[in-house]
């Protein structure tokens, strides 16, 4: 039954020659027998031009078949042999080749990003649950043992951030997926932006004792960004500063400063927190990825670093860091400055 629908389709894509053969071998026997010749035999003529195309057409459905064999064995991912095929079935083996190899890609990328997406709903489920065990404790607790309802509500609250944190990490986890159709480039002011960032946290230095230090030697800095997305990024960097600033005995500073450099603008996040291990530095933008912080912080998804980078190279910011243990951590992120004429030094 193959070979039967095999011949026919041969047939069919071979139509046009056959034809176009056997009429004009047809026309040269007539020019023959009434115009040069009338002795030569015309179904002797017709019997080798058909001797002919037959052989033509016998090593034409050969190469045809191999070819239709290769081509269904793509399907299989087996990748074809070099033979002597001829320019248009060479390009269509070749696009194909390049259609499945792009779905393969794809595939791959597809699955990699549902086991990336599956690890990470199970393991935030799993870090929402202490925030909210922590809470339960703290309402046992003054229930029972009648603690202040000051002291009470301040814990709540900070567990209330860590939660808030958390929804806001998903919640960017996910939208990245569909980051081409949220993603609006503009020129915007970096400095305002910075500003408008660190007075949103202004609890969380409160809470973790720390207090922010801008250097800047302009008013206006203007960079080509998304400003959603810019914030997204400095929103986690920062929290991850505070977070890890540890400073308990005495207070620490986190600071900002922004420089230019030609055509870029850099923005450098500095703290004088635990500082990160050498042996983690280089895997701290893997998803998942706590490190030695990371365990010694239980609310850590290992999910902010890896949406940072994420953002950073959609962005097309290349994101740099540097830490030693028990000095600090620096994260520079570097931007496309807008014009040079659109940065005015500040006054004094």
């Amino acid at each position: 039954m193959m070979n039967v629908r095999l011949f026919k389709d041969f047939m069919r894509d071979h139509l046009g020659i056959t034809l176009f053969y056997f009429i004009s071998h047809l026309m040269v026997s007539l020019y023959c027998k009434h115009y040069i010749s009338g002795s030569i035999q015309l179904m002797y003529m017709f019997s080798i031009y058909l001797y002919l195309y037959l052989v033509f057409m016998i090593f034409r459905f050969i190469k045809y078949s191999s070819t239709r064999k290769e081509i269904m064995m793509l399907t299989e991912n087996v990748d074809i042999e070099d033979k002597s095929y001829s320019c248009e079935q060479l390009a269509i083996i070749t696009l194909i080749q390049r259609i499945h190899h792009t779905y393969q890609e794809q595939l791959h990328e597809v699955q990699t990003q549902a086991a990336n997406t599956h690890a990470f709903l199970s393991q935030w489920i799993h870090n929402m649950k202490t925030p909210l065990s922590v809470i339960d404790l703290i309402l046992q607790n003054h229930k029972l043992n009648g603690t202040g309802e000051e002291v009470a509500l301040k814990h709540i609250e900070e567990e209330k951030e860590r939660m808030f944190s958390m929804l806001n990490q998903m919640l960017k986890f996910f939208r990245l997926e569909q980051f081409t159709r949220d993603y609006n480039p503009e020129n915007i002011n970096l400095l305002e932006s910075l500003r408008s960032i660190i007075n949103s946290k202004r609890n969380q230095y409160i809470y973790n004792n720390v207090y922010p230090v801008v250097e800047c030697p302009y008013e206006n800095i203007m960079v080509t960004t998304d400003s959603k997305w810019n914030s997204a990024m400095l929103e986690q960097i920062i929290s991850n500063s505070i977070k890890y600033s540890d400073a308990k005995e005495r207070s620490k500073p986190i600071v900002f400063h922004i420089e230019q450099a030609g055509a870029l603008t850099v923005l450098s996040i500095r703290d004088e927190g635990i500082g990160i291990d050498k042996i983690d530095l280089q895997r701290v933008f893997q998803p998942f990825f706590t490190g030695k912080n990371g365990r010694s912080q239980h609310q850590a998804t290992g999910i902010g670093l890896y949406v940072c980078s994420e953002i950073a190279r959609k962005l097309g910011h290349p994101l740099e860091i540097e830490s030693k243990v028990g000095r600090g951590t620096e994260v520079k992120i570097t931007y496309l400055s807008k014009m040079k004429d659109n940065v005015t030094q500040m006054n004094g």
